[in-house]
């Protein structure tokens, strides 16, 4: 488990790696709803149940952040590994929670620092504008312009 912090309401949180299949499945469901609303925002790539095979397969990792009394997730992120020829990364593939910009703020570099302990070099992520807006305050900045053509409409 990372290191406990107490946030401005005063309630305690810690951040949580759900490293193993019991820990995800206890957690999970209310994960759901959380990253189901970072799904929906997307153009089809995954669905929640996608996410919950690849963590359980090892693809995929699972960070909440929870209220050590009663196991309340306030934060849900699931990140992958890239590996570039010269690099590793840890893409973001969905984040969700209550409270997104203060949450992030207070736990970013938790994640940070076990991604780096991992091996990871940079973190990144495809966002729409309103997460782009988030993740800028803990120092993401524009790399690349992801571009989509559907086929379907042009064959």
């Amino acid at each position: 488990m990372l290191h406990e912090i107490k946030n401005i309401t005063n309630s305690t949180y810690t951040p949580q790696l759900l490293s193993t299949k019991e820990l995800i499945d206890t957690y999970w469901d209310q994960c759901v709803p959380l990253l189901q609303k970072c799904i929906d925002k997307m153009d089809g790539e995954m669905i929640v149940e996608d996410i919950y095979a690849s963590a359980t397969q090892g693809k995929a990792f699972i960070i909440v952040v929870k209220n050590d009394y009663d196991n309340y997730v306030k934060l849900a992120l699931v990140l992958e590994l890239v590996y570039y020829p010269r690099y590793t990364a840890m893409n973001v593939l969905a984040l969700g929670g209550e409270d997104l910009k203060n949450m992030i703020n207070l736990y970013w570099k938790h994640v940070c620092g076990w991604a780096l302990i991992c091996g990871v070099k940079k973190m990144e992520c495809t966002v729409s504008p309103a997460m782009e807006r988030i993740l800028k305050s803990v120092g993401f900045k524009q790399q690349y312009i992801k571009m989509r053509q559907d086929l379907w409409a042009e064959v």
